[in-house]
């Protein structure tokens, strides 16, 4: 397992936050692979978890509003990936803080997953959580 560490993810998802900004899409790879390793605990689900983060920031990223729902990025999803990781790796995401639930929701139309009609949250994407953390204190001993 690659831990990457979070200042080279701040580092990596700045660069391509700057980059979405301009004509070009190029880069938004890099930040997905980067959130990806650091999610990823078993090496075999690191090409899902590629997979699932760069459809739902490419959504969020192509939003004015940033904002992105799974709706509009499940049939963006390849096939092979499985429907329970999709699951984790928003929840991760969320815990991270790049996706903010916005308060609102829109019906599913999920019907495979056997949730259509299920309210599901939008999800805003948070580029401030991208920026550098203040470091935490460590507890002294003594």
């Amino acid at each position: 397992m690659t831990v990457v560490p979070f200042a080279e993810l701040v580092t990596l998802a700045k660069a391509t936050i700057a980059e979405a900004g301009h004509a070009s899409s190029a880069g938004t790879g890099e930040t997905a692979a980067t959130i990806a390793a650091l999610l990823t605990a078993e090496p075999r689900n690191e090409a899902p978890v590629l997979a699932i983060v760069t459809v739902v920031v490419r959504d969020a990223l192509a939003d004015p509003m940033r904002e992105t729902f799974a709706n509009r990025w499940r049939p963006l999803l390849p096939a092979w990936v499985q429907p329970q990781l999709v699951g984790a790796t928003v929840n991760r995401l969320r815990a991270a803080g790049l996706l903010v639930p916005t308060g609102r929701y829109v019906r599913s139309t999920d019907t495979a997953g056997r949730n259509g009609g299920k309210l599901q949250p939008v999800y805003a994407l948070d580029a401030a959580a991208l920026h550098d953390r203040p470091p935490t204190e460590k507890p002294t001993s003594g």
